[in-house]
């Protein structure tokens, strides 16, 4: 993979049933980025997200959250999507633009109706995505009953990428498959690195082997060495996670506590090097890099006296201060963090913006500066009613 490639601004989606733990999430990597300080307790309230009037009156997402950050020198943009199924048509469109999207859900093997529906409709996309199971650090938690549960969810394998470490009923930390480290979970801190317990050797054992023999169902060259009882090394299982992720072959799993920022590290470093990057993006989306400046709009706000907002994403090209889109010239180009708007003289591939006054600009468009592209990747009402959303 390229330098360019690696430096391009990417797009995570986190997305989920109602009440597990998006919102919490989303703002856990961000500071886990650098980019918020960590919540102070559990009953912290929001700092970026659900901070509208309708949010805050319905203590609950009702629109998309939007933002943007640096982690170890890359540039990434998250969107918070609201869990309720009246607003699934905002996730479908904002699925549409990502290169991964995160599931959240809670460990309840109940939950495994909900996250069907999430999980075939990024199928149905081909969305490379991730299971995220929030809220972990309860009581009683079985991995095997929900991972069992939830692959009923899918087609697509499951990978259990981690096991929990456990004190009495409590989960203390994690062992990654992967790398056989284990990993004690500290309040709001990242996790501390800790010897692997002796009681988990034999399941930390099992629990990799299934990991590889899952690999191997798509890799003739793992599965002979696993037949040939050559253990792989862990540089080839990331390798082959990233390329069946990819790919859409398969579906890792983490676990973690967002309120208490446990798992949030593990989880941030799998998708920066493992999630697929814009090119991969573009081509699944049938464009490619060498295409002129597009930019596919996923979400229109009309803010009142603060006039039409249209974020989109730069799939293609560049778009600096006074291009054309649609024959329409934008006011300004923003970087969105929240509910604060950045003017910047340009975007490159890759990047989220939100776009100002352009009046003509519909959720579902792709523009580039003739006009409208032909897309048949939405399929928002809007788009076809001409009827936006007032927030």
């Amino acid at each position: 993979m390229s330098v360019s490639q690696k430096s391009s601004p990417r797009c995570a989606l986190i997305c989920g049933p109602y009440l597990s733990g998006k919102t919490t999430l989303f703002e856990a990597l961000l500071a886990e980025a650098g980019a918020l300080q960590p919540h102070s307790s559990p009953n912290s309230p929001f700092v970026l997200g659900d901070s509208s009037p309708e949010a805050r009156a319905h203590s609950m997402s009702t629109e998309m959250n939007v933002a943007s950050a640096e982690y170890l020198g890359e540039s990434w943009t998250f969107l918070d999507c609201p869990g309720s199924v009246e607003l699934l048509q905002e996730t479908r469109n904002a699925m549409c633009v990502a290169d991964i999207a995160v599931v959240v859900v809670e460990p309840n093997p109940d939950k495994a109706i909900t996250l069907a529906t999430y999980l075939k409709l990024l199928d149905d996309l081909s969305v490379p995505h991730i299971v995220f199971i929030n809220k972990f650090d309860k009581k009683n938690v079985s991995v095997r009953a929900l991972m069992e549960a939830f692959q009923s969810a899918t087609e697509k394998p499951l990978l259990l990428r981690e096991i929990p470490i456990r004190d009495g009923e409590d989960v203390i930390g994690h062992v990654d498959l992967v790398s056989e480290r284990a990993y004690h979970w500290e309040e709001n801190k990242p996790s501390v690195l800790m010897s692997l317990p002796e009681k988990l050797v034999e399941r930390e054992a099992e629990a990799r082997t299934e990991l590889f023999e899952n690999l191997a169902d798509f890799d003739d060259e793992l599965l002979e060495k696993l037949l040939e009882d050559v253990v792989p090394t862990s540089q080839e299982i990331y390798a082959n996670l990233a390329t069946d992720l990819a790919n859409n072959l398969v579906v890792p799993v983490f676990f973690g506590s967002a309120t208490h920022g446990n798992g949030i590290r593990s989880l941030m470093k799998a998708r920066r090097h493992e999630a697929p990057h814009m090119a991969a993006t573009a081509a699944r989306l049938g464009m490619s890099d060498g295409d002129a400046t597009q930019v596919r709009i996923f979400k229109t706000i009309h803010a009142g006296h603060a006039g039409k907002l249209s974020i989109g994403r730069v799939m293609c090209g560049t778009l600096a201060s006074g291009d054309l889109l649609n024959k329409e010239r934008p006011a300004s180009i923003n970087r969105i963090f929240g509910r604060k708007l950045e003017a910047v003289n340009q975007a490159t591939t890759g990047d989220i913006v939100g776009l100002t006054k352009l009046d003509d600009a519909r959720t579902g468009d792709t523009l580039t500066p003739q006009g409208k592209a032909e897309d048949e990747g939405f399929s928002s009402p809007e788009r076809h009613s001409g009827v936006e959303g007032k927030k």
